[in-house]
């Protein structure tokens, strides 16, 4: 079918995106523009910026227990700890248009550096979609993160026991399993179609406003499977209340070595998205480089590398904001290359 031949190429596409993930460069932010036009190094005897004098609000596009929210949460956690910051950062959830609320209302403070904000899928794909009225541009990138996979997750009392069974049941009766994800324009959504188009079968796709949302229904069973980043279900698995038969890496996960890959189980898939973190456009460079430097050495420290990266089975990889910049912008291009031939 036609979808399919278009899924096909996403794949395609997608699996490019996490070597372009790893790539640095990009072109300066118009603040750094300005600055260097204008020579805005302080004299001397002038004194620095004094940047932070104030709280900052860090801004999470979706609701609470998503991935989104334990990233943001990891981080004000992890700096405050370590006194990395001079002012707290307090986490303020905006869910809603997945993430098309959150992401407008951190578009609106422009030029304002007290705002700040977290990078999932959405950044992309709503705006592509036109789910979104704000898009990259309308955002200054501070660092890249970590790179975050998905995993196919079950009741702990779902008579499912593996991925095979469930594509055996769908197959021979199409829709008549709901999968759970995370809006329609998340990589929830990509996965499920991918499996589709490489299993030759047909879900049901039930979209909600964040992975805590996601979890709670595959719990309450409101769906039958859901895709969750590992981290999110992480407390849910160890209660022994959910199950995950597969992860979309493109190895097994080091805290999950009996949980097979969706390769190993015969369905040519892999996908992460890429977290980081932004700020409003036209902000001040040198609040752009302290939250930079910031976020690095937050990076370095043993309890974000244990407590968030190894604890939520994430791929740490950090980039700076030139580097995230560029990272960005080959993503968008890509995921843009994709939707114009889904219009066709």
């Amino acid at each position: 079918m036609k979808r399919y031949r278009i899924w096909a190429v996403l794949l395609v596409v997608i699996l490019m995106g996490a070597v372009v993930a790893g790539c640095g460069g990009s072109q300066p932010s118009a603040g750094e523009e300005t600055a260097k036009e204008e020579g805005k190094e302080p004299a001397e005897g002038e004194p620095k910026s004094q940047y932070p004098e104030r709280p900052i609000e860090f801004v999470v596009p979706f609701g609470a227990g998503g991935g989104s929210d334990i990233l943001a949460r990891s981080i004000a956690k992890v700096i405050q700890d370590h006194n990395l910051i001079d002012q707290p950062l307090m986490v303020v959830n905006k869910p809603g248009g997945s993430g098309s609320v959150g992401y407008s209302y951190l578009a609106e403070k422009k030029g304002d550096p007290y705002y700040i904000g977290t990078v999932s899928s959405s950044f992309y794909t709503a705006p592509l979609l036109g789910k979104s009225p704000v898009s990259y541009r309308d955002f200054t990138p501070v660092a890249g993160l970590a790179m975050d996979t998905y995993g196919l997750f079950v009741r702990s009392d779902s008579r499912f026991d593996s991925l095979q069974e469930i594509l055996d049941e769908v197959k021979a009766n199409p829709k008549s399993i709901s999968v759970g994800g995370t809006s329609g324009t998340s990589d929830d959504a990509v996965l499920t179609f991918l499996l589709e188009e490489k299993a030759g079968v047909d879900f049901t796709y039930v979209p909600f406003e964040s992975g805590g949302e996601v979890m709670t229904a595959l719990l309450g069973g409101h769906v039958d499977i859901s895709w969750a980043n590992p981290g999110e279900a992480l407390s849910q698995i160890e209660a022994g209340k959910a199950r995950v038969l597969a992860v979309a890496s493109k190895e097994r996960l080091p805290s999950l070595p009996d949980v097979p890959t969706l390769i190993e189980e015969g369905v040519d898939v892999s996908l992460a998205q890429f977290r980081g973190v932004v700020m409003p456009k036209d902000v001040p460079e040198d609040a752009v480089k302290y939250m930079e430097e910031a976020l690095r050495k937050m990076s370095e420290t043993e309890d974000w590398k244990t407590g968030y990266i190894e604890k939520n089975m994430i791929t740490a990889r950090f980039l700076n904001s030139e580097e995230f910049g560029k990272a960005i912008v080959e993503l968008s291009n890509m995921y843009e290359q994709v939707f114009a031939e889904l219009s066709k």
